[in-house]
Order: C-alpha cells, then sequence, then structure tokens
C-alpha cells in the first residue's frame, strides 16, 4: 500500500514539473513574441520620424503654389520639424524615465498621426507649420522611448542586438527613401506627403495592448535644467539653420548661437549642481558614451549634408527630375535595410569594437573612392558611393545604440538614448548648414560634392582614430 502511494505521490511531483516547464515554455514564449511585436512597432515609428525629416523638400514648390508663403515660412515648414525634434529630445527623455516608455512611445506615435492629419488637409501654409511643428514634438517622443523600449523588451544581449539592427533599418532607410516617396506621391498632391503617416501610426497603435507595461520613476523634475536645455538646443539650432539663409555674420544667426551656446553651458553648470539632474553627467564619465556620442555626431553630420549635396547637385547640375534622383538612393536605403537586419549578427560574433571600425573604414572608402572619378561626377557613382557609405553606417548605428544602452543602468535608458539622439539630430542640422555654405564657396556643385566627400572620409577617419585610441586605454 505504500509503494502505491509513493508511487502516486511521484507521479504527481512529475506531472507538476512538467507542467512548470510547460508554463515557463509558455511564458517565454509570449515573452519573444511581444518582442518582436515591440521591434517592429518601434522601428516603423523610427522609420516615419526619419522619413518626414527628407520627404517634404521635393515637394515644397507645389506646396508654396498651392498654399502661398514667403521663404522664411517655407523656411518654418521644412525647419519647425528638425527644430523641435532636435531641441525636445533631452525633454522626452527625461518624460520616458519618470512616467514609462510604453506610455511616452504611444503617446507620441498618436500624436505624430493627429499632426499628419493636420498637415494633410491643412488649409494654409500656417495651418501647415503648426502640423509641422506638432510632428516634431511627436518625433522627440517617440524616438527616445523607441530605443528604451527595445532594451525592455530584449535583455539578452544578443536578442539586443538583432532588434536593434532591425530598428536601425527603420533609420537607414528613411533618409533614402524620403525623397524617392515625395517624389511618387507629390504629383498626385501634395497632401498625400503627410497622408501616407496616418495608416502606420494606426498600425503601430493597434500593437499597443502586445506590448509589456514598462517601468517607471519617482524622479523630481528638473525644471532650470529643462529650460535651459530647451533653450540652448533651439537657439543652437535655430542658428545652425539660419546659417544657410541670412549666413554665418548676420546679426540674428550671431545671436541666435551666442544665446545657444551660452544656455549650454549654463545646463552644464546646473546639471552639476542640481539635487536631481535631468541629465546626470556621470553618463559622460563612460568611455562607450563618448565613444558612441562623438561618432554618432559625425557620422549623422556627414549623412545628411551629403544628402543635401548629392540632391542638390542630381537635380541643379545634372538636370534630373525629383523622382529621379530619388531613385539614385534606392540602392544605398536596399543595401541599409539588408545590412542593418544582419548587423546583429555581426555584432554578436566579431564584437562591438571590430564591427564600429570596419563600418568607419568602409564609409571612409566610399567617399575617397567617389572623389577619384573626372568630374562630372556620373550619377551610378553617387549611387555606389552612398550605398558603401550605406553599408558602413548600418554596421555602426545599431553598435553604437547597444554600446550606449550597455554603458549605462536600465533605468537611465531613456535619458541616455535622449542623449545619444540628440547628438545626431543637431549633428544632422549642422551638416546641412555646413555643407550648404562649402556649396555657396566653391565655383560648381561638382567642386562642392568632392569637397564634402573629401571633408567627410577626414571626420571619419579622426572618428576612427578617436574611438581606437579610447578602446586601447580602457
Amino acid at each position: 500500500m505504500t509503494s502505491i502511494n509513493e508511487s502516486a505521490a511521484l507521479g504527481l511531483v512529475r506531472e507538476d514539473e512538467s507542467l512548470e516547464r510547460e508554463t515557463r515554455r509558455a511564458s517565454r514564449r509570449s515573452a519573444r513574441y511581444s518582442a518582436g511585436l515591440t521591434t517592429f512597432a518601434t522601428s516603423l515609428a523610427f522609420f516615419l520620424t526619419g522619413m518626414d525629416t527628407m520627404i517634404v523638400n521635393v515637394a515644397l514648390p507645389t506646396i508654396t503654389a498651392d498654399l502661398g508663403g514667403n521663404m522664411a515660412l517655407q523656411q518654418w515648414m521644412i525647419d519647425g520639424y528638425t527644430l523641435l525634434f532636435a531641441s525636445l529630445l533631452l525633454l522626452a527623455g527625461s518624460l520616458s524615465d519618470k512616467f514609462g516608455a510604453k506610455r511616452m512611445f504611444f503617446f507620441g506615435t498618436a500624436l505624430f498621426g493627429a499632426a499628419s492629419l493636420l498637415s494633410t488637409f491643412a488649409w494654409t501654409m500656417l495651418v501647415l507649420i503648426v502640423g509641422r511643428c506638432l510632428m516634431g514634438v511627436a518625433a522627440a517622443l517617440i524616438l527616445p522611448a523607441s530605443m528604451a523600449l527595445i532594451n525592455e523588451a530584449n535583455p539578452d544581449p544578443r536578442r539586443r542586438a538583432f532588434a536593434l539592427g532591425l530598428w536601425g533599418a527603420g533609420s537607414a532607410s528613411a533618409s533614402a527613401f524620403g525623397p524617392l516617396f515625395g517624389g511618387l506621391l507629390t504629383p498626385i498632391h501634395w497632401s498625400l506627403i503627410f497622408a501616407v503617416n496616418v495608416p502606420f501610426c494606426l498600425i503601430v497603435l493597434a500593437l499597443a495592448p502586445k506590448v509589456a507595461p514598462s517601468p517607471t520613476r519617482a524622479i523630481s523634475f528638473d525644471w532650470l535644467g529643462q529650460t535651459l536645455a530647451l533653450i540652448g538646443l533651439a537657439s543652437l539650432v535655430a542658428g545652425v539653420i539660419e546659417i544657410g539663409s541670412l549666413g554665418i555674420s548676420s546679426p540674428v544667426t550671431l545671436a541666435l548661437l551666442s544665446v545657444g551656446v551660452a544656455a549650454l553651458v549654463l545646463f552644464v553648470i546646473a546639471q552639476a549642481k542640481v539635487g536631481h539632474p535631468m541629465v546626470p553627467l556621470n553618463l559622460f564619465r563612460n568611455d562607450g558614451m563618448r565613444i558612441s556620442l562623438i561618432v554618432g555626431f559625425i557620422m549623422i553630420f556627414n549623412w545628411f549634408g551629403m544628402v543635401f549635396i548629392s540632391t542638390l547637385f542630381l537635380q541643379s547640375e545634372q538636370g534630373m527630375s525629383p523622382f529621379a534622383a530619388g531613385l539614385v538612393f534606392i540602392p544605398s536605403a536596399v543595401v541599409m535595410v539588408v545590412t542593418n537586419v544582419f548587423s546583429g549578427q555581426v555584432i554578436n560574433s566579431m564584437g562591438t569594437r571590430f564591427t564600429v571600425s570596419i563600418g568607419l573604414i568602409a564609409m571612409a572608402v566610399g567617399f575617397l573612392a567617389a572623389v577619384l572619378v573626372p568630374a562630372p561626377m556620373p550619377a551610378w557613382v553617387i549611387a555606389v558611393a552612398l550605398s558603401v557609405v550605406g553599408l558602413g553606417g548600418a554596421l555602426v548605428t545599431p553598435a553604437l545604440s547597444g554600446l550606449v544602452l550597455v554603458s549605462v543602468e536600465q533605468k537611465q535608458a531613456g535619458i541616455a538614448s535622449a542623449v545619444f539622439n540628440t547628438f545626431r539630430q543637431v549633428g544632422g542640422a549642422i551638416g546641412v548648414a555646413v555643407f550648404g555654405v562649402v556649396a555657396t564657396f566653391t565655383p560648381s556643385l561638382d567642386g562642392s560634392l568632392r569637397a564634402v566627400f573629401i571633408a567627410a572620409a577626414l571626420l571619419l577617419i579622426c572618428a576612427f582614430a578617436y574611438a581606437r585610441l579610447r578602446w586601447a586605454e580602457r
């Protein structure tokens, strides 16, 4: 009788263990499913925020013919998005940490869709500018929260590297697909370049129930830091934007740049003295964080400036239509998407240092090889150069994003990603302005293009040397 009881008890134990194992497997499957949907949602939203940085340029003449508006209003229609996007990222990072990345991400996506709808039906240029500015606010809320969500959904470093590669594919392809989509949709009606965002936002919002909740932090709000950061970044980016239209010696430009620099200096001083800083300065003591910020700034500085000059050259000097010029960017977009998808495997097998190093070398080679071709530079050479540069960038960006996340505590993921992306956005704005100034001081756009490519290669070589030096000292 005892034997029968022991056998029955043993059977119950085994049944319980089997049930527990099945429960664990189901839990892991559910976590992977949720992580996959999180990666898809954040990558799609990241693509939209990047695409809207570039898509408006080709539609500007058509919009102006329909809605009117002087040169100042036209500039604000384009730059209002970039200005608010870049200047609000630090605030958005703090909000992501305080209220939860999931909440801020989906709120930002909803605002992006609503602002896109307002822009679609804009009846005056002023209304369109308001819509574009709201889109910039929404993009700032989306970006740091999306990076933090990927970090939360993928605690395993290998899976995180793969997810960041997919996330980076959204951004990498956006700058190439933006001009193409603009060229395709504008002949039908300019409003479609904004309307196209709405269904994608609805898809992202529909995935909200499948995304795991985010932790929140009971942190004090640093009003002084928020105010100084907003004034400093907004003035600095606005000053850089005005360089292209008013010139570096303009009183307006100089005043904006001076206010921006002064506010940012005061911001750093304030962050060292307040009890609960918005951006803890210990973030910058980590070599990984410093490498990510400097290399990321140089990369996006080069890429935005190069896309701007290349588009100008193809249309103004080669006589190509906006759509034909957009086609030149397609090979690089495909290369970047594919490379980003597989970048996680490269990072996992070869390491972050190797991936960043080989990516920077590829980018520098792509720029320098194009310069060796006799003038005028053919469109196919630009397409090949963009593809090689894009391949290198698609390797480096996910590696840097992962480096940021492993360099800080998880509770600081939101603000760390905000700082990283702020450097990138400001770098892009400065790149367009600086390379635009180069174009005004060279006798031909072909000469401008070559000067930009050489300068970009030299900056990438400096970034490579800095990264290798910092890593060698660790």
